[in-house]
Order: C-alpha cells, then structure tokens, then sequence
C-alpha cells in the first residue's frame, strides 16, 4: 500500500502531461496569418442571406450587414417596391450581378460600382417596438 501512495502523485503528473501535452497553462496560440475570410459576393451567384438592414436608399434599395459579408455591407436591390427599415432583420433571396454606377443610380444607390444582390423576394421581420 506504501508503495501505490508514493507512485500516486508521479501517475498524477504523468497524466497531466500527457493530457497537456507537456506544456502548462500558457497564452492560447494563434497562427500570426490566417486566412482572410472571403466576405466580397461574385456575380452570377444565386443566393439567400440572412442579415440586418443598416441602411436604406429607399424602396428598390437597401444595404445589409453581417459578419459574413464585406465590411461596409451589401447592397440589395429589388425590381419591386420593398418596406424595411434600419435594424430590421431580412431574408434576401436573388441572384449577385455587378452593376455600375448608372445602373445603381437607377435604384436610387449613390455607392461605387460593384456586386450587389438582385432581390427575387424579401422577408422582413421588423424589430419589435419597445413598449412604454
């Protein structure tokens, strides 16, 4: 028995060992350059994206941000009349096409030519209004 209690606290480092691989406790690592998340949409693309409005250019556009998505967001515009506000959650179903800078002032988009999202439907789910 004398034995088994001197040998318990070597298995005890022993496993912590293996189990940590050696090393303590330190700073997680990173790798200093990971992959850029490719966030830019490409033309042609049939898509359905999920996404907050964060701003709106009036009822054939609107922009939507997410961290999926390019930093300054992603235009959406749409043939039809579409109601949604800033801070609504939408569900963008289309097809991406690069459109330039006249083709964007015809919907209103004051943004430099680029791929935007050519809406076939929009669902909204507006945010709730606070109560009083």
């Amino acid at each position: 028995m004398r034995c088994v209690d001197a040998l318990l606290p070597l298995a005890l480092v022993v496993l912590t060992a293996a189990c940590t691989g050696g090393k303590g406790d330190g700073e997680p690592t990173h790798p200093a350059s990971r992959p850029a998340v490719q966030r830019e949409l490409r033309a042609g693309v049939r898509v359905e994206l999920t996404a907050v409005v964060s701003r709106v250019y009036g009822e054939h556009a609107f922009v939507v941000d997410d961290a999926d998505l390019p930093p300054a967001g992603q235009v959406v515009v749409s043939a039809a009349a579409v109601t949604v506000f800033v801070d609504d959650l939408v569900t963008v179903s289309g097809a991406t096409d690069r459109l330039d800078r006249a083709a964007l002032r015809q919907y209103g988009v004051a943004d430099p030519a680029g791929v935007v999202v050519i809406a076939t439907t929009v669902r909204r789910y507006p945010v709730p209004s606070p109560t009083p």
